[in-house]
């Protein structure tokens, strides 16, 4: 019981992980056709790892957290919601892996 509870959260953790790759890297290669003299702007590529990518996170890793609490509420565990303060794991994860696509992005945009 418990270890098929552990692997569900596992693959919808590893699932909005994922998502929220794909996501942004779909969204960038659309905005690299759509405004291709734009994009080595560093004001533009500013705008978009601080306004689409936390978007795109918070929508991703939001549902997972809501999926986690759902499976922890039904299985005794203590639930991740609310957020306790602004070192909560969850938010930490989310910044770190903030970081990681920001650096990625940033990868790809200085070698355009």
């Amino acid at each position: 019981m418990m270890a098929g509870l552990i692997d569900e959260v596992v693959i919808i953790d590893l699932l909005a992980l994922f998502l929220a790759i794909a996501t942004v890297e779909i969204i960038w290669y659309v905005v690299k056709k759509a405004f291709p003299d734009q994009v080595r702007d560093l004001r533009f590529f500013l705008t978009f790892i601080v306004v689409i990518v936390p978007f795109v996170l918070t929508v991703c890793f939001g549902f997972a957290i809501i999926n986690y609490d759902a499976i922890a509420i039904r299985s005794g565990w203590p639930p991740a919601l609310p957020l306790q303060g602004l070192l909560s794991p969850p938010i930490i994860g989310g910044v770190i892996f903030y970081i990681g696509q920001t650096l990625w992005l940033w990868s790809s945009w200085r070698n355009e």
